[in-house]
Protein backbone atom coordinates (compact mmCIF):
# COMPACT_ATOMS: atom_id res chain seq x y z
CA UNK A 1 0.00 0.00 0.00
CA UNK A 2 2.66 2.13 0.79
CA UNK A 3 4.66 1.46 -2.49
CA UNK A 4 1.03 1.93 -4.05
CA UNK A 5 0.83 6.02 -2.86
CA UNK A 6 4.91 6.62 -3.28
CA UNK A 7 4.12 5.49 -7.23
CA UNK A 8 0.88 7.58 -7.23
CA UNK A 9 3.26 10.65 -6.37
CA UNK A 10 2.51 10.99 -2.88
CA UNK A 11 5.69 11.77 -0.49
CA UNK A 12 3.94 12.23 2.90
CA UNK A 13 0.82 10.43 4.62
CA UNK A 14 -0.87 10.63 7.92
CA UNK A 15 -2.48 6.89 8.70
CA UNK A 16 -6.22 7.63 10.77
CA UNK A 17 -7.24 4.61 11.92
CA UNK A 18 -10.81 4.84 12.60
CA UNK A 19 -11.93 5.33 16.64
CA UNK A 20 -15.75 5.09 17.41
CA UNK A 21 -17.08 5.59 20.52
CA UNK A 22 -19.02 2.46 22.77
CA UNK A 23 -17.65 0.20 20.16
CA UNK A 24 -14.62 -2.18 19.04
CA UNK A 25 -12.77 0.81 17.02
CA UNK A 26 -11.16 2.88 20.00
CA UNK A 27 -7.56 1.91 19.40
CA UNK A 28 -5.26 3.43 22.06
CA UNK A 29 -2.96 5.96 20.85
CA UNK A 30 -0.04 4.31 22.58
CA UNK A 31 -0.63 1.06 19.93
CA UNK A 32 -1.08 3.14 17.41
CA UNK A 33 2.64 4.75 17.29
CA UNK A 34 3.66 1.73 18.38
CA UNK A 35 2.50 -0.23 15.04
CA UNK A 36 3.44 3.20 13.81
CA UNK A 37 6.79 3.08 14.73
CA UNK A 38 7.08 -0.68 13.19
CA UNK A 39 5.80 0.34 9.99
CA UNK A 40 8.44 3.10 9.95
CA UNK A 41 11.26 0.65 10.30
CA UNK A 42 9.97 -1.85 7.10
CA UNK A 43 9.68 1.25 4.91
CA UNK A 44 13.15 1.75 5.79
CA UNK A 45 14.27 -1.41 4.96
CA UNK A 46 12.40 -1.44 1.34
CA UNK A 47 13.52 1.98 0.66
CA UNK A 48 10.18 3.41 0.44
CA UNK A 49 10.55 7.42 0.47
CA UNK A 50 7.05 7.71 2.02
CA UNK A 51 6.73 10.03 5.42
CA UNK A 52 3.83 8.39 7.76
CA UNK A 53 2.70 9.98 10.64
CA UNK A 54 -0.48 9.68 12.95
CA UNK A 55 -3.75 10.85 13.21
CA UNK A 56 -7.18 9.62 14.23
CA UNK A 57 -10.85 9.26 12.08
CA UNK A 58 -12.57 10.69 15.37
CA UNK A 59 -16.24 9.50 14.91
CA UNK A 60 -18.21 12.47 15.73
CA UNK A 61 -20.05 12.28 19.23
CA UNK A 62 -19.64 14.11 22.20
CA UNK A 63 -16.41 14.88 24.25
CA UNK A 64 -14.07 14.82 21.13
CA UNK A 65 -12.26 17.59 23.52
CA UNK A 66 -12.28 15.79 26.60
CA UNK A 67 -11.22 12.82 24.75
CA UNK A 68 -7.96 14.90 23.08
CA UNK A 69 -7.26 16.54 26.32
CA UNK A 70 -6.93 13.03 28.25
CA UNK A 71 -4.55 11.37 25.58
CA UNK A 72 -7.01 9.06 24.30
CA UNK A 73 -7.30 10.33 20.83
CA UNK A 74 -4.63 11.61 17.95
CA UNK A 75 -5.16 14.73 16.25
CA UNK A 76 -3.57 14.47 12.80
CA UNK A 77 0.52 14.74 12.94
CA UNK A 78 0.44 15.80 16.61
CA UNK A 79 -0.99 19.00 15.65
CA UNK A 80 -4.37 21.39 15.46
CA UNK A 81 -5.96 19.37 13.89
CA UNK A 82 -8.86 16.73 14.30
CA UNK A 83 -10.46 14.72 11.61
CA UNK A 84 -13.88 14.01 12.61
CA UNK A 85 -16.04 11.28 10.47
CA UNK A 86 -19.76 12.24 10.46
CA UNK A 87 -22.42 9.59 10.54
CA UNK A 88 -23.75 8.54 7.56
CA UNK A 89 -27.20 8.67 8.08
CA UNK A 90 -28.12 12.52 10.25
CA UNK A 91 -25.73 14.25 11.93
CA UNK A 92 -26.48 14.40 15.69
CA UNK A 93 -28.11 17.14 17.97
CA UNK A 94 -25.60 19.54 19.12
CA UNK A 95 -22.98 18.88 16.73
CA UNK A 96 -21.98 22.77 16.91
CA UNK A 97 -21.48 22.27 20.27
CA UNK A 98 -18.84 18.94 19.34
CA UNK A 99 -16.89 21.60 17.21
CA UNK A 100 -17.16 24.66 19.55
CA UNK A 101 -15.71 22.85 22.49
CA UNK A 102 -12.27 21.57 19.93
CA UNK A 103 -12.17 25.41 18.87
CA UNK A 104 -12.21 26.68 22.31
CA UNK A 105 -9.33 24.00 23.21
CA UNK A 106 -7.46 25.41 20.69
CA UNK A 107 -8.40 22.68 17.50
CA UNK A 108 -9.16 22.82 13.88
CA UNK A 109 -11.71 20.50 12.78
CA UNK A 110 -11.44 19.15 9.59
CA UNK A 111 -14.55 17.00 8.80
CA UNK A 112 -13.82 13.40 6.61
CA UNK A 113 -16.24 13.12 3.42
CA UNK A 114 -19.09 14.63 4.00
CA UNK A 115 -20.37 13.93 0.56
CA UNK A 116 -21.00 10.07 2.37
CA UNK A 117 -23.37 11.96 4.74
CA UNK A 118 -26.61 11.31 3.82
CA UNK A 119 -27.46 14.55 5.78
CA UNK A 120 -25.44 16.84 4.27
CA UNK A 121 -25.81 15.58 0.82
CA UNK A 122 -29.80 16.25 1.28
CA UNK A 123 -29.12 19.44 3.05
CA UNK A 124 -26.30 21.64 1.66
CA UNK A 125 -26.83 24.65 3.48
CA UNK A 126 -25.45 22.85 6.62
CA UNK A 127 -22.04 22.27 5.13
CA UNK A 128 -22.53 25.57 4.16
CA UNK A 129 -22.66 26.91 7.52
CA UNK A 130 -19.88 24.33 8.63
CA UNK A 131 -17.75 26.27 6.20
CA UNK A 132 -18.78 29.62 6.92
CA UNK A 133 -17.66 28.56 10.86
CA UNK A 134 -14.20 28.15 9.38
CA UNK A 135 -14.49 24.27 9.78
CA UNK A 136 -12.20 22.56 7.21
CA UNK A 137 -13.72 19.90 4.95
CA UNK A 138 -12.09 17.06 3.24
CA UNK A 139 -13.84 15.03 0.25
CA UNK A 140 -12.29 11.31 -1.08
CA UNK A 141 -10.52 11.11 -4.03
CA UNK A 142 -12.28 7.13 -3.64
CA UNK A 143 -15.48 9.48 -3.91
CA UNK A 144 -14.71 11.54 -7.36
CA UNK A 145 -13.74 7.89 -8.45
CA UNK A 146 -17.25 5.93 -8.39
CA UNK A 147 -16.35 3.72 -5.84
CA UNK A 148 -19.34 4.62 -3.62
CA UNK A 149 -21.89 4.92 -6.36
CA UNK A 150 -23.17 7.85 -8.73
CA UNK A 151 -25.06 9.54 -6.63
CA UNK A 152 -21.85 10.02 -4.06
CA UNK A 153 -19.57 10.72 -6.89
CA UNK A 154 -21.81 13.12 -8.12
CA UNK A 155 -22.55 15.32 -4.80
CA UNK A 156 -18.69 15.05 -4.45
CA UNK A 157 -17.78 17.14 -7.42
CA UNK A 158 -21.29 19.03 -6.56
CA UNK A 159 -19.89 19.96 -3.28
CA UNK A 160 -16.27 20.90 -4.93
CA UNK A 161 -17.88 23.25 -8.18
CA UNK A 162 -19.68 25.02 -4.48
CA UNK A 163 -16.53 25.81 -3.11
CA UNK A 164 -17.52 23.45 -0.27
CA UNK A 165 -14.41 21.58 0.17
CA UNK A 166 -10.89 22.75 1.32
CA UNK A 167 -8.80 19.27 0.10
CA UNK A 168 -8.89 15.87 -0.74
CA UNK A 169 -7.77 12.19 0.70
CA UNK A 170 -7.57 9.21 -0.56
CA UNK A 171 -9.04 7.72 2.72
CA UNK A 172 -6.85 4.45 1.33
CA UNK A 173 -7.46 1.08 3.35
CA UNK A 174 -5.68 -1.29 1.40
CA UNK A 175 -3.49 -2.16 -1.77
CA UNK A 176 -4.93 -1.06 -4.88
CA UNK A 177 -7.63 1.47 -3.49
CA UNK A 178 -6.39 4.24 -5.50
CA UNK A 179 -3.66 3.95 -7.87
CA UNK A 180 -1.13 5.65 -9.83
CA UNK A 181 -3.35 5.93 -12.56
CA UNK A 182 -6.65 6.92 -10.99
CA UNK A 183 -4.89 9.71 -9.67
CA UNK A 184 -3.57 10.77 -12.71
CA UNK A 185 -6.97 10.79 -14.48
CA UNK A 186 -8.24 12.62 -11.86
CA UNK A 187 -6.36 15.48 -11.18
CA UNK A 188 -6.59 16.32 -14.93
CA UNK A 189 -10.59 15.85 -14.78
CA UNK A 190 -10.09 18.21 -11.44
CA UNK A 191 -8.30 20.93 -14.04
CA UNK A 192 -10.76 20.83 -16.59
CA UNK A 193 -13.78 21.24 -14.59
CA UNK A 194 -12.40 23.54 -11.51
CA UNK A 195 -9.11 24.97 -13.27
CA UNK A 196 -5.76 24.53 -12.50
CA UNK A 197 -6.03 27.32 -9.26
CA UNK A 198 -8.42 25.32 -7.84
CA UNK A 199 -6.83 22.02 -8.23
CA UNK A 200 -4.11 23.16 -6.94
CA UNK A 201 -5.55 24.22 -3.50
CA UNK A 202 -7.72 21.03 -3.57
CA UNK A 203 -4.37 18.27 -4.01
CA UNK A 204 -1.71 20.33 -3.01
CA UNK A 205 -1.71 23.11 -0.86
CA UNK A 206 -4.61 22.79 1.62
CA UNK A 207 -3.08 19.64 2.40
CA UNK A 208 0.27 20.89 3.44
CA UNK A 209 -1.53 23.25 5.36
CA UNK A 210 -3.23 20.53 7.24
CA UNK A 211 0.25 18.70 7.56
CA UNK A 212 1.62 21.97 9.15
CA UNK A 213 -0.92 22.78 11.17
CA UNK A 214 -1.49 26.25 8.90
CA UNK A 215 -4.75 28.10 8.51
CA UNK A 216 -6.66 26.54 4.97
CA UNK A 217 -7.38 28.77 1.92
CA UNK A 218 -10.80 29.09 0.75
CA UNK A 219 -11.47 27.49 -2.62
CA UNK A 220 -13.59 29.86 -4.77
CA UNK A 221 -17.36 28.34 -6.16
CA UNK A 222 -17.60 27.80 -9.70
CA UNK A 223 -19.19 30.60 -12.05
CA UNK A 224 -21.14 32.15 -9.36
CA UNK A 225 -19.79 34.90 -6.07
CA UNK A 226 -20.32 32.79 -2.81
CA UNK A 227 -22.16 35.87 -0.24
CA UNK A 228 -19.69 36.87 1.97
CA UNK A 229 -20.22 35.28 5.43
CA UNK A 230 -19.60 35.79 8.95
CA UNK A 231 -16.65 33.73 10.22
CA UNK A 232 -17.03 32.52 13.90
CA UNK A 233 -14.91 30.12 15.49
CA UNK A 234 -12.35 29.01 13.08
CA UNK A 235 -9.42 31.98 11.86
CA UNK A 236 -8.25 30.44 8.33
CA UNK A 237 -6.89 34.63 7.19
Amino acid sequence: MAAGHEAAGFSRVVATPHWVAESFWQPAPEKVLKCLAGFRRSLTQREIGLEVVPGMEIAMTTGISALIRTGQVLTLNGGVYVLVEPPFLQLPVGWEQIFFELSAQGHRVLVAHPERCSHLAREREVLQKMVNMGVGIQVNWKSLLGRYGETIRETAWSFLEGGLAHCLATDGHGPGDVTAEDLDRMKRALSERLGDERARLLVEENPSRVWAGEPLKEVSPMNKTRKKAWRGWFKWH
